[in-house]
């Protein structure tokens, strides 16, 4: 499966796990240091923000670029998710900012994904890295949110799929 489709796959399933979630429970938060869930899928945003224009800059580059880090807990707290967003809201933002990105990769030639970025650390990382590494954070955070047994229920199910990974 193409990293373009599985992103799609897991919108579909995890807006559904989302949706599910009580409102309440949703934007509860265990202790005043801690994201709430729904700070999470705020931070996926802004993840989402910073990593399809990653993608975008590597793949039209002729050569490695750099690319800026970004601080996280900061973008959280400027967006204020916890107070000015509802559940749907960003639930939304999360789901858009995720198609969007799919159809970039969808539109990425093959050979493209070996271009490579330059991370904050000076490590250089391949476009084909980077967006396997920009699902595993997703997924990672999902953890958080929906528990890995359910996770992992997903992901079996994914991996049962007869379509080839990319």
């Amino acid at each position: 499966m193409n990293y373009s489709q599985r992103l799609q796959n897991l919108v579909l399933h995890f807006q559904t796990e989302l949706n599910r979630i009580p409102q309440d429970e949703f934007s509860a938060k265990a202790h005043p240091a801690k994201w709430s869930k729904k700070e999470i899928v705020g931070h996926l945003c802004d993840s989402a923000a910073n990593n399809y224009i990653r993608f975008v800059k590597i793949a039209l580059s002729d050569y490695p670029i750099p690319l800026e880090g970004y601080d996280q807990d900061r973008w959280v707290e400027l967006n204020d998710y916890h107070n000015s967003y509802d559940p749907y809201d960003v639930i939304q933002l999360w789901i858009n900012r995720n198609v969007q990105i799919a159809t970039v990769l969808a539109q990425i030639p093959e050979e493209d994904y070996t271009k490579e970025g330059i991370l904050p650390s000076g490590e250089s990382a391949t476009l084909d890295w980077l967006a396997a590494d920009y699902i595993e954070h997703m997924i990672h955070h999902f953890r958080q949110i929906l528990g890995n047994e359910r996770i992992e229920t997903m992901i079996n199910q994914s991996k049962k799929s007869k379509v080839e990974h990319r």
